[in-house]
């Protein structure tokens, strides 16, 4: 996503989207009530007699939301709402939708930025790092792809290896085969760098198949297995900690687990009244929500939109930070706590 330019005092910003990822983003962005100004094409008569025949043309309208759907295969976005604004021959108070996909602008507005909104727009306007990830031993070997919208299992590989006694020969080819996999998910330039993980030595069989331009962008690690589990353990590798910055769903799952390690620590209010006790203790040193808390508060009705949207303004007002998850892997497990959860200081 490009932000081609804003005011955040007046509340508008400008928007070009550049990719499904970005459609991913605006759909809690977008929120009813905003104002989203755009080109678009809509029927209009061709004259003014009332038996002239309705043509589609392109206009630039100004559109209250009232509703954002999402396209479940992320090929597009749909605003609905009322028009504000636009030429004298379309009836201000009508309906309208915007499609909104890939090389669509647009002019967003609203009535406030709340800190943490913004920051997920600029976030979302950052290159991400897509990852990909190879869990391995020697009798397996797993593939993911860990993108914005989260962590996807890609394949499977079986190794034809020898409980008992490794034969050697079918050894070198499984791990052959690993790295002709991970060059042929490499070669379609999703993936910016790749972390390959194997308990005890088995990653070095892998790093010898690994030609040297594959190698250079490889970390390889050591883990405990090859189940899904041990993308956790790859958090807090050395290695893998410099990636965190570049890629927003490492950094989410890296805030799954400072949220684990405070409820082990008994540091960790969580559900909205939990998290509404803490902030108004001025205890919160940050609070994590997920994208479908904040979906359910909006279903539920404005009320306990503006409930919950109070509470995380109160934390960014005593200096609390405020993240908002949207990968998968990340919200399954805040959501598993009542989608919300506060840090505690003390």
């Amino acid at each position: 996503m490009r932000i081609r330019k804003h005011d955040w005092k007046a509340g508008e910003v400008s928007l070009a989207v550049e990719g499904s990822d970005d459609l991913w983003t605006l759909r809690t962005v977008i929120q009813p009530g905003d104002t989203v100004k755009g080109s678009t094409e809509r029927k209009v008569k061709a004259g003014s007699d009332e038996k002239a025949a309705a043509v589609r043309r392109r206009v630039f309208l100004a559109v209250r939301v009232e509703k954002v759907e999402y396209a479940p295969d992320g090929s597009g976005l749909r605003v609905l709402g009322v028009i504000t604004d636009g030429p004298d021959d379309v009836p201000r108070g009508d309906h309208h939708s915007f499609a909104l996909e890939e090389g669509s602008e647009l002019s967003l507005v609203k009535a406030a930025w709340p800190k943490y909104v913004r920051e997920k727009l600029e976030q979302a306007a950052k290159p991400d790092a897509a990852l990909l990830v190879v869990l391995f031993d020697r009798e397996e070997a797993r593939f993911f792809g860990v993108t914005r919208r989260g962590v996807e299992e890609l394949s499977r590989l079986k190794g034809d290896v020898a409980k008992k006694a490794v034969d050697e020969k079918k050894a070198a080819n499984f791990y052959r085969e690993i790295a002709d996999q991970i060059a042929q998910y490499d070669a379609r330039g999703l993936y910016r760098h790749i972390v390959a993980g194997a308990p005890a030595f088995w990653k070095e069989y892998v790093e010898r198949e690994l030609p040297p331009a594959l190698k250079a962008k490889t970390v390889l690690t050591a883990i405990s297995d090859v189940e899904r589990t041990a993308i956790r353990e790859l958090l807090v590798r050395p290695e893998v900690k410099k990636l965190l910055h570049e890629s927003s769903t490492m950094r989410e799952l890296a805030l799954v687990e400072e949220v684990l390690a405070a409820l082990g620590r008994d540091r960790l209010a969580y559900g909205i009244l939990g998290v509404e006790e803490a902030v108004a203790q001025g205890s919160a040193a940050a609070v994590i929500i997920t994208e479908n808390a904040l979906a359910k508060a909006r279903a539920d009705g404005e009320q306990a939109f503006a409930r919950l949207e109070e509470a995380l303004r109160a934390c960014e007002a005593s200096r609390g930070e405020v993240h908002v998850l949207a990968s998968d892997e990340a919200m399954r497990k805040i959501d598993g706590l009542g989608g919300v959860a506060a840090i505690r200081r003390w």
